[in-house]
């Protein structure tokens, strides 16, 4: 379908460029507190931008945008006004790291829908990515870190803030940043408190996003996991309070931090968090 013509499907849905919901945005977030508004946002599908100032009460409008998907025969995708690097609009290859910015989409195809997954999954080398890491020393011992922004075809606002910092040398089909000699890159201690045991639940697939869940509800994007702690075996998992990173032992010893990233899309958060808690409910009843 052309573009002309799903401008017009959303025109005759309630959706045309520059469109209002309120004069005044504090005004109508202080009037509805918990609904999920985007001001100013744009509407993409896999071609390029389609609207790029709308505004959208996605808790209102989410059922009427998925029936002009429905009727365009095609995903729309919802990214915040100042996302993304819009310099990409052609291919849809190149399209992918901007749709990983999308704060909400469309799911018109069974496909689309959330997939869940167990963490235990094996994975074979064609799932490894050559990832850069930066090293350096981290309590007298070598050590290493897997950091998204280190990895611009990676990262995205989805994954904003995560990072994976292990003791020892990493993989072999890791990249490593070169580094000044004897520059300390690793400075955070572990927490002294007892804390309390986590564990990886299960992977998320949604759409372009896939993470890794754990049962206190952080989420790790599992391209990171996999090409770091997914590779080591007989781990346990502890958080403490005060402290956002996940501390990971091996036999008891401290060996890494896992800071987990922020999820923007809201669907994608309450997908997980009903699966984390029909889990839980599970186990206690086990």
């Amino acid at each position: 379908m052309h573009r002309n013509q799903i401008i017009t499907i959303l025109r005759e849905h309630g959706f045309a460029d520059g469109r209002l919901i309120a004069h005044s945005k504090t005004g109508y977030c202080k009037r509805y507190p918990k609904h999920f508004v985007v001001f100013n946002a744009q509407i993409l599908w896999r071609r390029g931008r389609i609207l790029k100032q709308v505004d959208l009460d996605l808790t209102l409008d989410a059922d009427k945008l998925t029936a002009a998907a429905r009727t365009a025969g095609e995903n729309f995708y919802v990214l915040y006004e100042n996302r993304p690097h819009l310099g990409c609009q052609r291919k849809l290859t190149a399209m992918i790291p901007v749709l990983r910015d999308a704060v909400w989409w469309t799911r018109i195809r069974r496909e689309d829908q959330d997939v869940f997954l167990p963490v235990e999954i094996a994975q074979g080398r064609s799932t490894r990515v050559q990832l850069a890491c930066s090293t350096g020393w981290w309590q007298g011992q070598p050590a290493y870190a897997v950091d998204v922004w280190l990895n611009p075809k990676w990262h995205n606002m989805h994954m904003s803030g995560a990072v994976i910092e292990l003791c020892g040398h990493p993989p072999r089909h890791l990249r490593t940043l070169k580094r000044a000699k004897g520059r300390e890159e690793f400075v955070q201690q572990p927490s002294s408190t007892r804390g309390r045991a986590v564990r990886p639940v299960f992977r998320q697939k949604s759409g372009l996003l896939q993470f890794v869940w754990f049962s206190h509800g952080a989420t790790v994007p599992t391209v990171l996991y996999d090409n770091s702690v997914g590779l080591l075996d007989d781990l346990t998992f502890r958080c403490h309070a005060g402290c956002q990173a996940i501390h990971v032992r091996r036999d008891g010893k401290f060996i890494g931090l896992i800071w987990p990233s922020r999820i923007y899309a809201p669907d994608v958060v309450t997908n997980a968090h009903k699966q984390l808690n029909a889990r839980g409910r599970s186990r206690k009843q086990s």
